[in-house]
């Protein structure tokens, strides 16, 4: 799959292949998350959904949606364009805040209020769809990667009688409001592992990971990261964490034909060919 935008937000021109593990590093607003949530965009719009998604993704600034050209793989939304198998059919899930977590109960409540009044209500969309797949298991076959996780945080994402999530630390309940972030990052891959999101159909969009891990465990994810594009996830990482790129880099080599990175600067993202010097970190 091959993703080109121009003049989104902050982006002027980007031309990024996602066929394994994309990394894209760069400073804080150059344009990294406006990839992330265009990706997200592509993969999840439909008729219905389109005003959803403008309003919700980009505040309307993808006004039209333009038709299927004459080459079905190249399909345009506004200043959008994504070459494809179209033979693949793609899910996406962005991870934007581990924090997820503490809106559970707010976006159940959503869900009743829209339901029993008819009404469409303004929300973060890219938090509640993760939600939503963070309580609802697919019916496919997914990847699973618990016993790693578990073992890295020390315990377990459970769920209670009443469906609500807590934190399993050695037989010690923890409400997840008390949870520490780092490990609420995690508890997203166990529950995503475990209800099957996690196959060769996903492709799994990581906005800044590193922000709520320690160095070490910025380590670890990246192991875990790389162990699921081996196993067929397509995963995009936007970073500006020397550890996080380091790692990326060093645990990659092995599939570095299904690896891509990129430089986000002045409006541009390029092919940085593997290579990231520090100094542009």
């Amino acid at each position: 799959m091959e993703l080109q935008l121009k003049n989104i937000g902050m982006i002027k021109e980007a031309n990024v292949k996602i066929n394994g593990l994309t990394v894209i590093a760069g400073e804080n607003d150059t344009g990294k998350s406006t990839l992330g949530k265009a990706l997200f965009f592509y993969l999840n719009q439909t008729d219905e959904k389109f005003s959803l998604l403008t309003k919700g993704l980009f505040k309307n600034q993808l006004s039209t949606k333009l038709p299927l050209e004459n080459n079905e793989n190249l399909m345009i939304a506004g200043d959008i364009q994504v070459i494809e198998d179209k033979s693949a059919n793609y899910s996406s899930i962005f991870i934007e805040t581990p924090l997820v977590w503490n809106f559970t109960d707010f976006f159940r409540d959503i869900a009743q209020i829209e339901s029993q009044m008819r009404i469409e209500l303004d929300y973060p969309y890219l938090m509640k769809d993760l939600n939503f797949k963070l309580h609802i298991k697919s019916a496919l076959d997914g990847l699973d990667i618990k016993d790693k996780v578990t073992s890295l945080m020390g315990g377990e994402f459970k769920k209670d009688e009443m469906g609500r999530y807590y934190f399993d630390k050695q037989g010690q309940r923890i409400e997840l409001v008390n949870t520490a972030t780092g490990i609420k990052y995690f508890g997203i891959f166990q529950v995503l592992s475990q209800n099957n999101y996690l196959n060769e159909n996903t492709v799994l969009i990581l906005d800044e990971p590193e922000v709520h891990l320690h160095p070490k465990w910025q380590l670890e994810m990246a192991k875990i990261i790389v162990e699921l594009v081996k196993n067929g996830v397509k995963i995009v990482v936007n970073s500006h964490s020397p550890y996080m790129i380091d790692a990326l880099q060093r645990y990659s080599e092995e599939i570095e034909d299904k690896t891509n990175f990129y430089l986000a600067e002045d409006g541009y993202i390029i092919e940085s060919e593997n290579k990231l010097s520090r100094d542009k970190k």
